[in-house]
């Protein structure tokens, strides 16, 4: 499960879209992690860009019911990429490779 008592002062989120995330995520099994602009602090707008390292072998119908429950609670656009790392493609490991590296962990 993911916890929830740290703030993130290096995303560019307001404290709805931080609720509508826990929400989204309150029963979610993994690693999250959030990346693109809103990882930008001198950055405007943009989607929220979400990664879960999580084995599920529905990855597709995890990422849209995290989606479908955020969008409930926030009229914000997000784009969750769910992966199980036992099933990577090479080319897939090294585009979260390099999320990894410039991603913020949301706990």
């Amino acid at each position: 499960m993911v916890g929830w008592g740290v703030i993130l002062p290096q995303l560019r989120l307001s404290e709805t879209e931080r609720l509508a995330l826990q929400h989204a995520l309150q029963d979610v099994q993994g690693e999250v992690f959030i990346y693109g602009s809103r990882t930008d602090l001198a950055a405007r707008g943009g989607d929220i860009d979400v990664l879960v390292i999580n084995r599920t072998s529905a990855p597709y119908r995890l990422s849209q019911d995290i989606t479908v429950k955020f969008q409930m609670a926030c009229d914000e656009k997000i784009d969750v990429l769910v992966v199980n790392p036992d099933t990577l493609s090479a080319e897939q490991g090294a585009f979260v490779q390099s999320i990894l590296q410039t991603g913020v962990p949301f706990q």
